[in-house]
């Protein structure tokens, strides 16, 4: 039975890392394109990195049979980190975050998506180190 559960868990973090990889890489193309979808951060537009996070939490839950912490590590903390600082000054009356059609702040969702990979992560390799 947990192996079952860990399966499940695994192949839900991949898909939801595709699925946020499809929303974040049109912005991220909107950006090499036009140079504005998104904030700057030390020079490097913050899409990018989180782009590149969300590929490295897909590919820590993907990869089997090694521990993947420091993968999924480099990958969690960074989209956390932006999505809070994002989450922040929007609520302080700053836009900062690229917004959906619906004009969204998409660094709620990032937070939001974030913690819940997090969470589910941290539960998966808990049920593997048992058995």
């Amino acid at each position: 039975m947990k192996r079952y559960l860990s399966l499940i868990l695994r192949l839900g973090l991949v898909a939801v890392s595709v699925i946020v990889l499809t929303g974040i890489v049109p912005i991220s193309v909107a950006q090499m394109q036009s140079g504005d979808a998104c904030p700057i951060i030390g020079g490097i537009p913050a899409c990018y990195i989180v782009t590149l996070c969300y590929a490295a939490i897909g590919l820590s839950a993907a990869l089997w049979r090694k521990p993947n912490d420091r993968i999924f590590l480099a990958g969690v903390v960074p989209v956390l980190v932006l999505a809070l600082i994002g989450t922040s000054a929007e609520l302080w009356g700053t836009p900062t975050c690229p917004r959906s059609d619906t004009g969204w702040p998409l660094c709620y969702t990032s937070l939001f998506v974030g913690v819940a990979i997090a969470v589910t992560y941290f539960i998966l390799r808990r049920l593997e180190r048992l058995h």
